[in-house]
């Protein structure tokens, strides 16, 4: 079982719980050293390493074998899967992020905005790309 620090389109249970077949256990958390960003051409955002600087989001809690490679898949190959320590109102807890790895120069200078996400993509998210990306999943697997 792992945890998973999530920042952008997992923070909505209808994205995260429809990706992993499961009903999420999360709480709020908070993951100093990275920044996150919104990204060119994308309604998604991305996370780097960045000193002083924190994102708020959430922590999947203790999610299984089977949702952890969903969730690597939704992700893709632009980010990679890091190992973390995030502040909770429990205390810190160990989790695991996905982190930008295809190149600042796609990086926007500001920050995602999860308003505009909510109001513009949630819903085709939760329509169209969740269930396209487990039928993908499984064809493939």
């Amino acid at each position: 079982m792992m945890n998973v620090f999530v920042y952008g389109s997992l923070l909505f249970p209808e994205i995260a719980d429809g990706l992993c077949g499961q009903k999420s256990k999360s709480e709020n958390a908070t993951l100093k050293g990275y920044e996150r960003f919104a990204l060119k051409g994308a309604d998604y955002p991305a996370i780097i390493k960045k000193d002083k600087s924190t994102v708020k989001g959430k922590v999947l809690r203790n999610l299984d074998e089977n949702a952890i490679y969903l969730l690597t898949f939704y992700e893709g190959d632009e980010y990679g899967m890091v190992p973390v320590k995030v502040e909770t109102n429990s205390g810190i807890i160990n989790a695991v992020a996905f982190v930008w790895m295809a190149g600042n120069e796609f990086l926007e200078d500001y920050d995602w905005d999860e308003d505009k996400f909510e109001s513009e993509s949630l819903a085709f998210y939760r329509d169209e790309i969740v269930p396209a990306t487990r039928a993908e999943y499984y064809r493939r697997n």
